[in-house]
């Protein structure tokens, strides 16, 4: 959700603070606030109880480095459910559906089966600004610590 760009070499010589570790603080403030937002914007597109284990189900995980240098952090459906199973056409056999699957029938509908309820893009927009916020605050307050050493 944030992204902090900048054209120039040198950037660490001007601050003396550790940008790695602000941008893990800051998504571990931040995350919280997206996965309640994500929750509860599923919670209204939930339709019958099969879908209510997907959004209990939502959650965020670690804040980790990928190998271009960004922070990223993954906030969604974990698992598998335990009430819907897929059966295949092949052979016969029942799998669980993860719900993630779940997730993605219900942002983007099934066709022929079942209309889109999308809750991904109106959770985002709801948690945009408090998330924005949120690792403003934490940049400010590392900024002004190692500032006053």
């Amino acid at each position: 959700m944030a992204k902090f760009s900048v054209y120039e070499d040198g950037i660490d010589n001007l601050f003396d603070i550790d940008f790695d570790e602000i941008a893990a603080e800051g998504l571990e403030e931040a995350a919280p606030i997206l996965e309640k937002c994500l929750k509860d914007s599923a919670r209204l597109s939930v339709e019958h109880e099969g879908d209510s284990e997907m959004v209990n189900s939502i959650k965020a995980n670690k804040p980790k480095k990928a190998k271009n240098g960004a922070w990223i952090v993954h906030v969604g459906p974990k698992g598998a459910s335990t009430t819907k199973m897929y059966r295949a056409k092949k052979t016969g056999r029942k799998y669980p559906v993860s719900n993630a699957l779940k997730a993605i029938w219900k942002e983007y509908g099934i066709e022929g089966h079942q209309a889109p309820r999308p809750f991904i893009t109106r959770a985002t927009n709801q948690a945009k600004d408090a998330v924005y916020k949120t690792l403003q605050e934490v940049f400010d307050r590392k900024v002004e610590k190692d500032g006053s050493e």
